[in-house]
């Protein structure tokens, strides 16, 4: 058998990770800002399309979510009947309420329940069937829902540290993409120590002169990583040694590549060696960045197999509406855009180069990791041993 067989057919440490493709299930996950879903509205009787109601693919499960009374529901985006999306022409005759564009099948959006059926209003179904509902909980203006069938835990177990502490401030006006890569090189890409070298030319670097760290000059089993395992959130951070905190190479005589920025240079803004931290069941954070009084959140949630949502969202620790308007100004106007536009579309590039290897030739076996890789398998570790259910392909 040749060498290459045998590393396909070889078992890993994280083959549970390996089979998380559409992600983790009984896990909370972002669905979207808050001010992409208003009030429900009916005021259009005639059977066309509404607004004010938001589909979303989530762990390749179709989600409805409609806001009445301030309060978000979501149910499965799907008729018992046909099995049709109710998204696909929405219908809603009631602000409680969504009726099937094909037959008519009417379901109350606050417990899933089967209300009526217009084409037939004696059916003995009325009453006896119900949608999925999926639970809800809004949170810094954002949306999250729990995809599983257990008790859900505390939305806060799911959540990087520190992103619910009431003097935490976090702009409304986030950013989300679909990206063509599967959920985890998103993951691993945010988190990968070593791909500061892919940043070291962005605008985002040049421009705010920011430091392209790597993490400890010894990185590698107990070294650069803790792991963080105990009650409430589950993750992985990426420590900053005593060893020199850069990447440096003489790649020839007189050829020498570094990083752009030294930390201790004149004109680097200070604080701006970030702690960066993975959490579970997908969410990164990096504090400070892109500022020194700024954290950097990020999730990469799975919507199919070859595809995630990427979001990417900003708070500062602010104690005045002064300071709070100052901050969402800042962000809107200096830096919302310089981001994602020059700094994590390179991100965004590199995932979607990967899928092909991951995604189609067996990646997951073949790659040849090296030793910074050892923060990205602990975090696959992580995974293994803390998920609370792997989401199947083809859910039920």
């Amino acid at each position: 058998m040749s060498e290459q067989k045998e590393r396909a057919r070889a078992a890993t440490p994280w083959e549970p990770y390996i089979d998380a493709a559409l992600g983790f299930r009984n896990h909370w996950y972002p669905a979207f800002f808050s001010h992409e879903l208003a009030e429900a509205d009916v005021s259009d009787r005639e059977g066309q399309p509404v607004s004010h109601a938001r589909s979303v693919t989530m762990l390749g499960e179709d989600l409805l979510f409609r806001r009445l009374d301030g309060k978000v529901y979501c149910v499965k985006d799907q008729c018992l009947h046909k099995g049709v999306p109710l998204s696909k022409r929405l219908e809603c005759y009631a602000a409680h309420s969504v009726t099937c564009w094909y037959h008519g099948f009417t379901y109350d959006i606050r417990d899933g329940n089967l209300t009526h059926i217009i084409t037939d209003p004696t059916s003995p179904l009325i009453g006896k069937a119900a949608l999925k509902t999926y639970p809800v909980e809004e949170q810094k203006g954002m949306v999250f829902v729990f995809i599983g069938d257990i008790d859900p835990p505390p939305l806060a177990d799911d959540l990087q540290p520190g992103f619910l502490d009431p003097d935490l401030t976090l702009c409304p006006e986030g950013w989300s993409n679909i990206v063509e890569a599967n959920w985890r090189l998103g993951a691993e890409n945010g988190f990968d120590p070593a791909h500061t070298y892919m940043h070291r030319n962005s605008g985002l670097v040049r421009g705010f002169h920011v430091p392209t760290v790597l993490g400890d000059a010894d990185l590698g089993d107990g070294h650069g990583l803790e792991v963080y395992e105990g009650d409430g959130p589950k993750g992985v951070k990426l420590t900053r040694g005593a060893g020199r905190p850069i990447w440096e190479a003489e790649v020839e005589p007189g050829v020498t590549i570094a990083a752009r920025y030294m930390p201790d240079e004149p004109g680097i803004l200070e604080g701006m060696i970030p702690e960066v931290t993975i959490w579970m069941p997908c969410g990164l954070r990096v504090d400070p960045f892109p500022t020194p009084d700024t954290v950097h959140f990020e999730w990469y949630v799975p919507v199919t197999e070859k595809t995630h949502r990427y979001f990417i969202a900003w708070g500062r620790k602010t104690r005045t509406e002064q300071e709070k308007k100052a901050f969402f100004d800042e962000v809107r106007y200096v830096w919302r855009d310089v981001v994602p536009g020059k700094f994590t579309n390179e991100d965004v590039f590199a995932r979607e180069a990967m899928e092909r290897f991951y995604g189609e030739e067996n990646g997951w076996r073949r790659e040849r990791l090296f030793g910074p890789d050892v923060v990205t398998t602990a975090w696959r570790k992580l995974c293994t041993r803390a998920n609370r259910g792997i989401q199947p392909g083809n859910p039920n």
